[in-house]
């Protein structure tokens, strides 16, 4: 709150001591998680593009509560950000996944659950470590 309070007193912002004074507070949000540490950044992202100003109480961006499909909807909502972020047009590299993509897709069935399933089992692995 203060590092944020001294950046708006930086640029000139006429409220920067009032945001300074201010006492922060933590809403209790209806999707909130006891268990999952590992989705942060997924929540946060989900925060910064759908909240509008409202209060807890009436901000809804359609995720459920703690549960199965919670963490099927998260799931998604990896893939889509990391997708958006890897082919993003400022990406340098978002050709090159491009490429890799299109080089999976040509992969025969077999061939491309083997690669799914080792892939699985490398993140299992450094997830433990």
């Amino acid at each position: 709150k203060k590092l944020f309070a001294h950046h708006l007193r930086l640029y000139g912002h006429k409220r920067h001591s009032k945001i300074g004074r201010l006492k922060a507070r933590i809403p209790k949000l209806k999707w909130k998680t006891k268990a999952n540490f590992r989705d942060c950044g997924i929540f946060t992202m989900l925060h910064m593009k759908s909240y509008m100003g409202q209060t807890a109480k009436r901000w809804d961006y359609r995720l459920v509560a703690e549960s199965k499909q919670q963490c099927d909807m998260l799931r998604l909502l990896r893939f889509k950000f990391a997708t958006k972020i890897l082919l993003h047009e400022i990406n340098v590299h978002a050709q090159k996944m491009i490429r890799y993509a299109e080089e999976f897709d040509k992969i025969a069935g077999f061939e491309k659950m083997c690669k799914v399933v080792d892939a699985l089992k490398n993140m299992k692995e450094r997830e433990q470590n």
